[in-house]
């Protein structure tokens, strides 16, 4: 989790299942998420769109799901823009596949990022906030909100889950993460 201007933002703590939870506006920051390298040593892979309305298994190499929906939760795949056909991302559950409305889901929100392979292009900075930079030396892929979190997938009141994986070259998933984000107030 980034601020707009590339801060890092530490979390606030775990919730009751271990989660760190960010507290933040509904709009106005970035998400990332950074990858590196498996036990397989492949590449991490960086399609964050691929979508087949006919076959729920498709899916991009970024995968993300929210518990809840953002934004008007329009199930509309990739209704990122231009204005007036913005539209928000509907909630999903694990498996990140598994129907379609899930795939769907996850394009839906994944299509928003764009994958970033070379740190001098990090949506983050390092601590001295001088130079765009991954926050894991390690990484080797950096995933940003692009442009950020604006008021179409606004976060609701309350807590939401965001859980996410990366697929490496070839199509083997990552462990699963989650986050949790929490708004007091839009």
């Amino acid at each position: 989790m980034a601020r707009a201007d590339g801060r890092v933002v530490n979390s606030i703590g775990p919730d009751d299942r271990g989660f760190p939870t960010f507290l933040r506006p509904a709009s106005g920051f970035l998400i990332y998420l950074e990858a590196k390298p498996g036990i397989s040593g492949r590449p991490v892979g960086t399609v964050t769109f691929r979508s087949d309305p006919n076959n729920s298994s498709i899916l991009p190499d970024l995968q993300l799901i929210v518990s809840r929906a953002l934004g008007n939760g329009s199930t509309r795949v990739c209704d990122a823009g231009p204005s007036p056909n913005i539209g928000g991302v509907p909630a999903a559950t694990l498996p990140f596949g598994g129907s379609q409305a899930n795939s769907n889901a996850v394009n839906d929100l994944t299509c928003r990022f764009d994958a970033r392979t070379n740190t001098s292009l990090a949506c983050t900075r390092d601590a001295f906030m001088q130079v765009e930079s991954f926050v894991a030396s390690t990484s080797t892929v950096q995933f940003c909100t692009s442009p950020g979190v604006g008021t179409e997938i606004a976060f609701p009141i309350g807590d939401t889950t965001v859980t996410g994986r990366v697929l490496d070259a070839v199509g083997q998933p990552g462990l699963p993460s989650s986050i949790v984000i929490r708004v007091l107030s839009h």
